[in-house]
């Protein structure tokens, strides 16, 4: 062959040979390089809504081939094999995807042990993505921890937006938590562990804050427990939730009552007594109370009192019918063992009207002894004829209301009367015989007699 020639392409004589060669090589080199390349190039990720996410979601590239195959069989409903792949992907250095996607698989396998595990070492990292903090909320939702799940949940949508389908299965876990730390607490405390209830139903709280009946429930939790002033505070919040639920509101009011705060139980039983005649008679009581709660401090604690006196119940007799003060007197009986009484007054005119008996040889009223539920009959009745001159009542019966009754015969007209309910107790309390003036002035005061 003849020798090659070498072409001049200027001046200085270069050859393009040589050139060319370099050329060649550059441009091979750059091709294996850019097919190495391809080789590892990250694919495409798989953005859903709902779990498993793409457990390379937020995560940079390039990853090994496997994360990809793991993932597609995750799609396909293959979680065994999925689990494979990523525990390959994980030792050939994917640590953090193959470890997200390994807890996908978990879950979806039933194995919530190795797939809590696996969260904690993974949250610990520090690098809570998405997909991440959604597996770890799925493996505790479904393993039984829903709390625990809505609250990583909640984490992971804090970092994304318009996520509808995770949004959703948080709210599932949240009422799933709600219910779950609900029955916690109710078990807890039948079994009167009341720090392990009141914790649980605090959580519960937490987790659904406008649920009133988790404010309820906590109510009930403290009034087991005896704390009657947080049994009040936690009925108050779910009445303020949901002032519509009857008996969230009957237990406010008679805690009210309890608690002193008249105006609210009159405000509760008010309401209740508007749609439910069963209530006029709470409501009632409310508005005696907070009357009550204003009284100069002598009538205050005798209507309150556990035990009358029969000094007490004249007193609270003059307190509340100016009628008594104004009566005239016709009866010349003093009881003597009351005269030097600071409540004398109140006493010796109850006795001069008649509305209590004197020893008629001793002279003496008693004013320190129990009143009890035969006199304090007679004295309502014999009340009723003072502040009322004209017809009596019904419920008097033939007898009329000074008519001397044997004690059982006074007691049935004033259960007749409504005084007092059948079975009251023999020694009267000041909220019962205050409770029967109230019903003695109502009485007194209707326009047509009433036949109850």
């Amino acid at each position: 062959m003849g020798r090659l020639r070498t072409i001049p392409i200027s001046s200085t004589g270069v050859s393009i040979v040589p050139l060319l060669a370099l050329f060649v090589l550059l441009f091979a080199a750059v091709c294996l390089f850019s097919a190495a390349g391809c080789a590892s190039a990250p694919q495409p990720l798989t953005r859903r809504d709902r779990f498993p996410l793409d457990p390379r979601e937020e995560l940079s590239g390039p990853f090994p081939d496997g994360l990809g195959r793991g993932w597609a069989a995750l799609l396909e409903g293959d979680p065994k094999t999925a689990a494979r792949e990523f525990q390959a992907a994980r030792d050939g250095g994917a640590q953090v995807a193959g470890g997200i996607g390994g807890i996908e698989a978990a879950v979806l396998l039933g194995d919530f042990d190795s797939a809590l595990g696996s969260c904690r070492e993974s949250l610990d990292s520090g690098e809570a993505t998405v997909a991440l903090l959604v597996a770890c909320g799925e493996a505790n939702g479904r393993g039984g921890k829903p709390a625990e799940g809505y609250h990583l949940y909640r984490q992971a949508l804090v970092g994304t937006s318009d996520r509808p389908g995770l949004k959703e299965r948080a709210e599932e876990l949240r009422v799933s938590a709600r219910d779950s730390l609900a029955a916690r607490a109710r078990v807890a405390s039948e079994d009167q562990q009341w720090a392990e209830a009141r914790e649980r139903i605090a959580e519960a709280i937490l987790v659904a804050p406008e649920s009133a009946s988790m404010r309820a429930l906590a109510g009930e939790i403290e009034d087991a427990a005896g704390d009657s002033a947080n049994a009040f505070r936690r009925y108050h919040e779910a009445f303020d939730l949901e002032p519509g639920n009857v008996i969230v509101a009957e237990r406010l009011g008679t805690l009210a009552l309890e608690q002193n705060d008249h105006g609210l139980a009159v405000t509760v039983f008010d309401g209740l007594a508007k749609t439910d005649p069963r209530f006029r008679p709470k409501s009632e009581e409310a508005r005696l109370a907070f009357r009550v709660a204003n009284w100069p401090a002598q009538e205050r604690e005798a209507a309150r009192s556990a035990r009358l006196t029969r000094a007490s119940a004249a007193s609270l007799v003059w307190w509340m019918f100016p009628e008594v003060r104004e009566a005239r007197v016709s009866s010349g009986i003093i009881a003597s063992d009351a005269v030097s009484r600071r409540d004398a007054r109140a006493f010796t005119r109850a006795v001069a009207l008649g509305l209590l008996d004197v020893d008629r040889e001793t002279h003496r009223g008693s004013p320190d002894g129990v009143l009890t539920l035969a006199s304090g009959s007679r004295l309502l009745l014999r009340l009723i004829t003072v502040v009322r001159p004209g017809e009596d009542p019904p419920c008097f019966g033939k007898s009329g209301g000074r008519a001397a009754r044997t004690a059982s015969e006074a007691i049935h007209a004033a259960e007749s009367c409504g005084f007092w309910k059948e079975g009251e107790s023999p020694t009267l309390g000041g909220p019962a015989f205050t409770r029967a003036l109230d019903r003695a002035r109502a009485l007194a005061s209707s326009p047509e007699p009433a036949g109850e």
